[in-house]
């Protein structure tokens, strides 16, 4: 079995660099490709689909003909982070290789997602809230950052993780729990 190594996800994640949707409207071959692997039409919002694509791919082992990756099968940043907290494994500070999820104020949830490929720095605003800068790697994002953009892109972020909501990062590589003779014993994702 693969172990959870968060460098192949960041890999997985940056060879899609490029990738764009063709027509707009969270169309295109790929990005459909995407939505069918966790079971929506096409036109979907797609950066948890895209999420999964590379941790699915990136953990597949062609030996046992299956994925290790642990987390659920969603096109919802709202899915992920519940299944995040129920797991413990949704953080308030980021490493390379973790998935973000972005706090929309507006929506009162999470509502986009991508792989942290690089944490920058970090700090403190005059506020005294704390920030981390990261580069990522996203899809369903435009060179502005919006959730709704064109294609997969590398960007840097700074994040918020405020106390009780904001900014959060999931640790997925702390559910690869093995036994002593190195079989894995991964939880299967639960319904949220």
């Amino acid at each position: 079995m693969i172990p959870l190594t968060p460098a192949f996800l960041v890999a997985a994640a940056t060879s899609f660099v490029g990738l764009r949707e063709q027509g707009g409207n969270n169309r295109g071959l790929m990005i459909e490709l995407f939505l069918r692997e966790v079971a929506q039409p096409a036109g979907q919002p797609w950066c948890a689909a895209f999420v999964h694509h590379v941790g699915y791919w990136s953990h597949f082992d062609h030996k046992s003909n299956k994925s290790v990756w642990p987390l659920p099968a969603t096109a919802s940043c709202y899915v992920l982070g519940h299944y995040a907290r129920t797991q413990g494994i949704l953080k308030d500070e980021p490493q390379a290789g973790d998935v973000f999820l972005l706090w929309s104020w507006i929506h009162g949830r999470f509502a986009h997602t991508g792989v942290v490929a690089r944490v920058r720095e970090d700090g403190t605003n005059p506020a005294g809230r704390r920030w981390f800068d990261c580069d990522t790697v996203e899809g369903n994002t435009n060179a502005a950052g919006e959730r709704e953009g064109e294609g997969v892109l590398r960007r840097t972020r700074r994040f918020y993780p405020n106390p009780g909501s904001g900014d959060r990062f999931i640790r997925w590589a702390d559910l690869d729990l093995r036994d002593a003779a190195g079989k894995a014993n991964i939880p299967e994702p639960r319904a949220a």
